[in-house]
């Protein structure tokens, strides 16, 4: 099953967090991705990584291995953004010296660079709780309810639609080339790679009329029209809403307490 095409939807819709009040959760998403942003410390970012996490994993029920291949290049580009911040954006003597160029490793610059990753695994472990919970078209209905633009809306889901299925198209064309002795060597590799990039645009483009005259044929005006039975901001229950606040009224104070704490 490959994870771009068919795990991670499938899994947004059937997990057990999946028919939980859309709002709430983008609630929970929206103030706690700020709340980490506000945060000068490692610690909170951290707190916010762990808690979500076990939201993810033991709440919704989101196997391991999926997850782990969400937060996969995050957490790369965070590492990579650590090694250039303790290098080159520290400041005062340095506590590690590599030897060339000068280059060293600084406290400050170090800090810095943790305090990113920390920032980098909060606020992406937030948005994979809500990608990884909530099926896509809710999130679509969400959008047209806060009164986005229809036509934005149209073309965001169109382009989930096809950007999937030529993903699938991509996959068999590949599979295809490889039965056929393609990709053998780095030449024959580049040979294969543009006659597959050339057939699936072929293949979008003729995609794309078909789709229009489909969409033409049942009365399509302009508009695609969403069945909209979300349930509404108000009806979030009390008891949802103080735990909430409970779980963000303690990260503020965990901001609070540990300043600008940092690891030297």
């Amino acid at each position: 099953m490959n994870i771009f095409t068919d795990t991670m939807d499938h899994y947004a819709i059937n997990n057990e967090l999946s028919k939980t009040n859309i709002y709430y959760k983008l609630l929970f998403t929206i103030i706690t991705i700020i709340v980490n942003l506000l945060s000068q410390s490692y610690i909170v970012p951290i707190i916010i990584f762990l808690f979500v996490s076990f939201l993810i994993l033991y709440k919704a029920k989101i196997p391991i291995k999926v997850y782990s291949i969400f937060m996969a290049t995050p957490i790369a580009f965070g590492l990579i953004s650590l090694v250039f911040m303790a290098l080159f954006f520290g400041e005062g003597t340095q506590i590690l010296k590599l030897g060339i160029f000068g280059w060293g490793v600084t406290a400050s610059g170090f800090n810095l660079g943790i305090l990113l990753l920390a920032r980098i695994l909060g606020g992406v472990s937030c948005i994979g709780f809500l990608v990884l919970t909530t099926p896509v078209n809710r999130l679509f209905i969400v959008a047209e309810n806060l009164r986005i633009p229809k036509i934005i809306i149209d073309i965001a889901l169109l382009m989930y639609r096809f950007i999937f299925m030529f993903l699938e198209s991509a996959v068999v064309m590949y599979n295809a080339q490889k039965t056929r002795l393609g990709y053998y060597n780095y030449k024959n590799s580049f040979y294969c790679l543009g006659i597959l990039a050339s057939m699936i645009f072929i293949r979008t483009w003729d995609q794309g009329d078909i789709s229009f005259n489909a969409l033409k044929s049942r009365g399509y005006d302009g508009e695609i029209n969403l069945l909209n039975n979300e349930k509404s901001i108000h009806e979030i229950s009390k008891i949802n809403i103080f735990l909430l606040v409970l779980f963000e009224a303690l990260l503020i104070i965990g901001i609070i307490l540990t300043g600008t704490t940092s690891i030297l």
